[in-house]
């Protein structure tokens, strides 16, 4: 007799903190996609282009790769992943407050998907489903 063991369901607020990151990732690839594009556009028609706009283009990009990787690893259950994508998600808090103390009323979506993904990743059926109970020792008997 064959035993037959079912993975457990990914919990809804991981899900949700998955597609918020995937929206993240999107964003911000785009975005640093687009500054990249208009400093490339600029030097080619003889414009000054600031160091900045290439360090917040490829900074952008690399916050969009290194979301992916935390994403596909908090769906292969990889608990560590978080420490990541939490460093991440307060730097984007403290990115958008700035923005905010800048004017720029806009910085509150980012603060506010920002605080969605850490309450998520950190409720507890969350972390259940991160760090599963040992299995325990299966007996067969004759």
């Amino acid at each position: 007799m064959e035993q037959t063991t079912q993975r457990p369901r990914m919990p809804f607020s991981l899900k949700a903190s998955l597609g918020i990151l995937g929206f993240q990732v999107l964003s911000n690839g785009a975005m640093g996609a687009l500054l990249l594009y208009f400093a490339a556009e600029d030097a080619e028609h003889g414009r000054s282009v600031p160091g900045l706009q290439y360090v917040l283009g490829y900074g952008s990009v690399a916050v969009a790769v290194v979301l992916i990787g935390c994403a596909v690893l908090l769906g292969r259950r990889v608990a560590g992943a978080r420490i990541a994508v939490t460093v991440l998600e307060v730097l984007t808090v403290l990115s958008g407050l700035l923005a905010v103390v800048q004017g720029a009323v806009q910085g509150v979506v980012g603060i506010v998907l920002a605080v969605l993904v850490i309450a998520h990743l950190f409720r507890p059926d969350v972390n259940a489903w991160l760090h599963p109970a040992p299995a325990e020792s299966v007996t067969r008997t004759g």
